[in-house]
């Protein structure tokens, strides 16, 4: 065989053996489309409070799709106005802050009260979620305080898979830590919330969107002298209200004075469940 011959078989032999090995080029990736298709919807003027101002994208969504459910929650801002009680509610999902204090001050003055806790909280604070989970009810407040609606963050609705994801994790979270559940409570991150979210919750089983009567005001850096004449001012029977446990709020170091001019206004406290006929 002449050598020009043998170096042309020598690379055919060569690409075949390169070829039966995978060493072609890999292919292209496939570009894959967005699972997160954004919606509109009309807004409800409720926006409130911030318990954390970053805004984290959810990541892919896990809920399992339940057959449609006709029905939407009912949002509730004051409860039985035919019984002298109240309900106080604490919000928890930024910093740890005075939560250990508030429940110290709810356990000497034996009150149960109604906590509406993120997922993320619940899983940097394991041992105050089941001390409040030992006497009292439990509120899913999502998972990251992502706005369901977008308004207070001035971003895209979350989609109604983005919306379960939250209730769902947040509900799974707060179950394997006590065994206890969140429903049938939600309350909407920063207070927003339309009739696209009171139909998306309520899929999910949520069947109270607890919203307030009296917001203490906390939250703003307000001082507890402030606080205490907030709260006593607005109260009237059957109302919620609302204290957050976070460090940058005096409600916990308001909240024995609030408790003592609410017994003497003659209030008595009730819980969540108790107040709203659930």
């Amino acid at each position: 065989m002449r050598p020009a011959a043998v170096r042309a078989a020598l690379a055919c032999a060569v690409a075949i053996a390169l070829a039966a090995c995978g060493g072609g080029a890999p292919p292209a990736p496939t570009p894959t489309a967005s699972p997160y298709a954004t919606t509109t919807a009309t807004l409800a003027p409720t926006a409130q409070p911030a318990t954390s101002t970053a805004v984290v994208p959810p990541p892919a969504p896990t809920a399992t799709p339940l057959p449609p459910v006709d029905g939407a929650a009912t949002v509730v801002r004051r409860g039985d106005a035919g019984r002298r009680a109240v309900t106080l509610t604490f919000d928890a999902g930024s910093d740890t802050g005075f939560t250990a204090q508030i429940l110290d001050t709810l356990a000497a003055n034996d009150i149960a009260a109604a906590f509406g806790i993120t997922g993320a909280w619940a899983e940097r604070n394991p041992d105050l979620v089941h001390r409040i989970a030992a006497g009292h009810t439990l509120i899913n407040h999502s998972f990251d305080h992502a706005s369901f609606t977008g308004l207070s963050t001035q971003s895209a609705p979350l989609s109604q898979e983005q919306r379960w994801y939250e209730l769902d994790r947040t509900e799974s979270i707060i179950h394997d830590l006590t065994g206890g559940t969140t429903l049938p409570y939600f309350r909407p991150p920063y207070g927003d919330y339309d009739a696209s979210v009171n139909e998306d919750v309520f899929a999910r089983g949520y069947r109270y969107n607890v919203m307030w009567t009296v917001d203490s005001g906390g939250w703003r850096g307000i001082s507890a002298d402030e606080i205490v004449g907030i709260c006593l001012d607005g109260a009237e029977p059957g109302a919620i209200l609302i204290f957050h446990v976070g460090a940058a709020s005096q409600d916990a170091n308001a909240l024995q004075r609030v408790i003592d001019g609410l017994r003497a206004q003659g209030y008595g406290f009730a819980p969540l469940s108790e107040l709203i006929g659930n």
